[in-house]
């Protein structure tokens, strides 16, 4: 066994893999804000992920304690960040190093699967994150789009080996049995692909009497599914949180945080023509995801049965349609399709592939091919994705502060934070009425509220979450709180967007502060005041500390 792993370490496949854990660490260095090379990672979501793995590190229960509306993987994975490190996300850092080698490593994978040579595959390989971080796509990193691509692409070469094979090894049908479950158990509109690619795969089976293969399917990908679904359903019955994670997690998402009401057939021709505008939105989406996908479909030299072909249809129309299922023009985010990403890596390797042979790539490793399509790499990676300008590359940058000065500054977040703990041992805060800034996290404080932040909904889909935040200030039961507003405006003159009254605006700006100004002062003190830009809007952020 020592023998046979030393042998595989040795191979020339392997010096490739530890070539692309190098190109992974770099890339990932200056395009993810949870990388150390940024001051602090900003972003909303990945914050509030973060407080509630704190929370629950401390005890507290997911949606029965606390309200957020991810999934529970998503808050554990984030509760051992904070048990690596209470402040920073260098684990979440890590874990994206690991998911952009991963599928950097199923590239190369599928590129051998098309019969591709070792060479050019590892190019395609080296080439591909520009297809993983495509910003605003890609944008601070740390979402479950970003950690589903790799689990897609091992759907994608699962739907290739069943054309070239009859049967596969029951531990694929394991593994996604167990993928299956674990976006279930973090964000489960994004099950659209296997969704498809059960009922396809089955019926098949089904039509064609396999009736071998299809109990494996059945009883393997089960198996997978129960080992990770069975340990949230106890923990939820022994902490008797399991109707408030059926509330909040699959109730409120389904009722009040997707923007559309209307029948399950008008979601989809809703979601089919926002997945058209994205195609149409780009010539590279255009080239890669319609022509890449017709391409496969007609070219039996890429998936030789129609069967195959199939397939891999459904599981491409099942994931496209299912991500936006439910939204409607104006109200989704541009992260939720970066799962559309992982179908433009079969048109991306034939292309490439073709371009290589015209060029007739040498046979064996150039060390001047490799080093030019790394640069290359690089170059088109900072073309698409630009959040290095954040980094401390850029010190004082306007996502650090507006002040005009050559003295090293910190983000508010940062400055905030240091207060907060040299003032209290720990902290108790209130992030008025934006999603979590990461306050929260700078400062170290465990949530001691049920709305711990706000949501990207009208206030009238659920009143009671600025209805309880304001009820914390009236009765000053916090020592801290924050809150944010347009630079030019004060707590006093604040009044929200009258376009969209009580919603969160552009820059994460909470529906307005003027309302519990008199409280706010009457209980509490301004103790900082810092503005920096944040998605191209100038923010001022106040710290208020208790009276008394």
């Amino acid at each position: 066994m020592y023998l046979r792993i030393k042998e595989k370490l040795q191979s020339h496949e392997a010096q490739y893999f530890v070539l692309l854990a190098i190109i992974g660490v770099f890339m990932m260095a200056f395009c993810s804000y949870t990388s150390p090379a940024f001051y602090f990672d900003t972003s909303p979501d990945n914050n509030a992920f973060f407080t509630v793995g704190k929370a629950m590190m401390h005890g507290i229960v997911p949606y029965k304690d606390i309200f957020e509306q991810k999934g529970p993987y998503v808050y554990f994975w984030h509760g051992l960040a904070y048990l690596v490190s209470h402040r920073s996300f260098i684990f979440i850092f890590i874990s994206e190093i690991a998911v952009l080698i991963a599928a950097m490593i199923l590239t190369y994978k599928l590129a051998r699967l098309l019969k591709l040579a070792e060479l050019p595959a590892f190019l395609a390989a080296v080439l591909s994150p520009m297809l993983f971080l495509y910003h605003p796509y890609y944008n601070y990193g740390d979402t479950v789009e970003f950690f589903a691509l790799p689990l897609l692409l091992s759907l994608i070469y699962l739907v290739f080996l069943l054309d070239r094979q009859t049967s596969v090894s029951h531990w694929w049908y394991f593994a996604q049995g167990l993928f299956v479950g674990i976006i279930f158990l973090s964000k489960y509109t994004l099950l659209g692909g296997w969704i498809a690619f059960y009922l396809a795969d089955g019926v098949y089976l089904l039509l064609k009497k396999r009736w071998h293969e299809l109990g494996r399917l059945v009883l393997w990908s089960g198996l997978g599914f129960l080992l990770a679904t069975v340990p949230w359903l106890l923990y939820f019955l022994a902490t008797g949180s399991l109707k408030a994670f059926i509330n909040v997690y699959i109730l409120f998402n389904t009722k009040v945080y997707m923007t559309s009401s209307v029948s399950f057939f008008s979601n989809l021709i809703q979601s089919a023509i926002l997945v058209a505008h994205f195609y149409l939105s780009d010539v590279l989406f255009f080239i890669l995801g319609i022509g890449g996908t017709l391409l496969i479909m007609f070219r039996q030299t890429v998936l030789t049965t129609k069967f195959a072909r199939t397939l891999y249809l459904v599981v491409f129309l099942g994931c496209d349609l299912l991500a936006l299922y439910g939204y409607q023009a104006g109200s989704l985010y541009q992260y939720y399709q970066l799962v559309y990403f992982a179908f433009f890596v079969v048109p991306f390797i034939y292309l490439l592939n073709a371009f290589f042979t015209w060029v007739h790539l040498p046979a064996a490793d150039d060390p001047f091919v490799i080093l030019g399509t790394l640069i290359l790499s690089v170059f088109l990676v900072l073309g698409v994705n630009n959040n290095v300008v954040s980094s401390r590359l850029f010190p004082n940058n306007q996502a650090i502060t507006k002040r005009n000065t050559t003295k090293p500054q910190q983000p508010a977040q940062v400055e905030f934070g240091r207060i907060m703990r040299q003032h209290s041992a720990q902290p108790t805060l209130l992030n008025y009425g934006s999603i979590d800034m990461g306050f929260y996290t700078a400062s170290g404080a465990v949530p001691t509220t049920y709305y711990f932040q706000n949501y990207n909904i009208p206030e009238k889909a659920a009143p009671q979450i600025l209805r309880a935040q304001r009820n914390v200030i009236r009765r000053h039961q916090v020592q801290w709180v924050v809150v944010n507003t347009p630079a030019k405006q004060s707590v006093r003159e604040w009044d929200g967007d009258s376009d969209i009254p009580g919603r969160i605006t552009s820059g994460n700006l909470n529906p307005g502060t003027s309302k519990l100004a008199h409280q706010l002062y009457r209980h509490y003190r301004v103790v900082k005041v810092h503005r920096q830009m944040f998605e191209q809007v100038d923010v001022k952020y106040w710290l208020f500390e208790r009276k008394g």
